[in-house]
This record gives C-alpha cells, structure tokens and sequence, in this order.
C-alpha cells in the first residue's frame, strides 16, 4: 500500500498522530569517540574491514584472511563493548568466518575472541 493510499483510506490526521508516536534515537559515532559510553543497541559500520593476505591466496587467486593489526583490534574491541543489550557485527561480521573464528594478531599479548 503506497503512502497516498494509507492517507486517502485513514485520512491526515490520524497518519500523522500515528507518526508521531513512532521515534527512534539514532546516534553516530566513531569508534574512538564511543570509548567509555554505552548504548543500549549498537550496529558496527562498514569500515571495519577484513585483513586479508595479498601474498597468501586460494587456488582462485583469492587472498586469504591475514593478520588482524593489534591497535584494529583494539578498536573493534572498544567498539563491540559499547552494547549493553543488543549489537549487531555489521562491518565485522567477517570475524565469524575468520579461521577457527579466533583471528590472529601480530603480537602474541593481543587477542580477539568472541
């Protein structure tokens, strides 16, 4: 049902009390901001991206996941801990297809799990 119809079939003013109801609090922030505040949702960007190893590739020419830098994980860290009830991986979904879904760093004192 278009728009045009739901106001041609309830009329204006009852469309617009029920919009008014209806809200929705969105706040964006970036990893480095969020750092010591909470939210009760919180969705990860895109800008998270998979480390892959350019050198290291499947039989299709494919690079394969690579070494997560410790201050990325660190970030990503900050940033999956801001949710206290709900949090969607968004642009770090890949960590689930990570190998053994522990993905390496390049020190040892640094890990990422889940």
């Amino acid at each position: 049902m278009a728009g045009v119809d739901v106001i041609d079939e309830h009329g204006v003013d009852v469309v617009l009390a029920t919009l008014s109801k209806l809200s929705a609090e969105v706040t964006v922030s970036t990893a480095h901001a969020a750092k010591g505040r909470e939210w009760s949702t919180v969705r990860i960007a895109g800008d998270f991206p998979e480390p892959l190893d350019e050198e290291d590739t499947t039989l299709g020419g494919d690079p394969r996941p690579g070494e997560i830098e410790p201050s990325e994980a660190r970030l990503a860290y900050v940033a999956v801990t801001r949710a206290q009830h709900q949090l969607d991986l968004g642009g770090l979904s890949w960590i689930n297809q990570h190998p053994d879904g522990n993905p390496t760093t390049t020190t040892s004192s640094t890990v990422v799990s889940r």
